[in-house]
């Protein structure tokens, strides 16, 4: 079980997506197959989470659980100009060494499950510094991008502007999140909350059609009193 924090001292959001590699992969092939001008990862190159987006000046966490092997940090995040952090540099590799491994125990004070394609959250959030265990439990990867939504601004507002890309001005601002998950994947993110109107949405795009999951209703509007 490892703690990922994100520091944010760049001029643009940025997550960090954790993956990790099959045992025949290595950090340069991953490099090599994101070449292209579409971020299409290969299906040896397993999601397992990580913080997901904020913004300049601010900081992300998530717990995940990293077994032994290789692995890649990236940003799929797009620049400006509408490519993906990724593709523009912005990657890291690690390795994860043996040792003694207990079973992974997940917890967090609010149970997050993530559906083909819908959120699932029955507790009421309070104001505060709060954890949200996470989990899969649909049949595609899918991710968390928490957004704390201006005033008057709609989760649709959000979801439009992104779709738009990177330069058009979003309607609030990214605090958090989890990075995608395999299907089954878990994990814990942590956001600090104020009252106000927040957005859970899966901006993940479906391999079906050229959109987004949250096009297809996986958005969750809160309200935090």
């Amino acid at each position: 079980m490892t703690a990922v924090r994100l520091a944010n001292r760049g001029r643009e959001p940025h997550h960090i997506q954790l993956l990790r590699l099959e045992e025949d992969k290595r950090p340069e092939d991953l490099a090599a197959s994101l070449q292209g001008p579409v971020l299409a990862l290969p299906s040896w190159a397993k999601r397992v989470g990580g913080p997901n987006g904020v913004e300049p000046g601010e900081e992300g966490e998530a717990m995940v659980y990293l077994a032994p092997g290789s692995y890649v940090l990236i940003c799929t995040i797009p620049a400006h100009n509408g490519i993906p952090h990724v593709a523009l540099g912005m990657r890291k590799s690690l390795q994860v060494i043996e040792r003694p491994v207990l079973k992974p125990v997940f917890s967090g004070h609010y149970h997050l499950a993530m559906r083909d394609f819908e959120f699932s959250l029955v507790e009421r959030i309070r104001p505060g510094r709060h954890t949200f265990y996470t989990v899969n439990r649909g049949s595609q990867p899918h991710e968390v991008s928490l957004f704390r939504l201006a005033a008057d601004a709609s989760p649709d507002q959000i979801v439009s502007a992104w779709t738009l890309g990177h330069g058009a001005p979003l309607p609030g601002k990214l605090v958090g999140g989890i990075t995608e998950l395999e299907p089954g994947g878990e994990g814990v993110f942590t956001a600090t909350l104020s009252p106000g109107r927040y957005a859970l949405i899966c901006l993940f795009p479906n391999p079906h059609i050229p959109d987004s999951h949250a096009r297809k209703g996986m958005v969750l509007a809160i309200t935090i009193k």
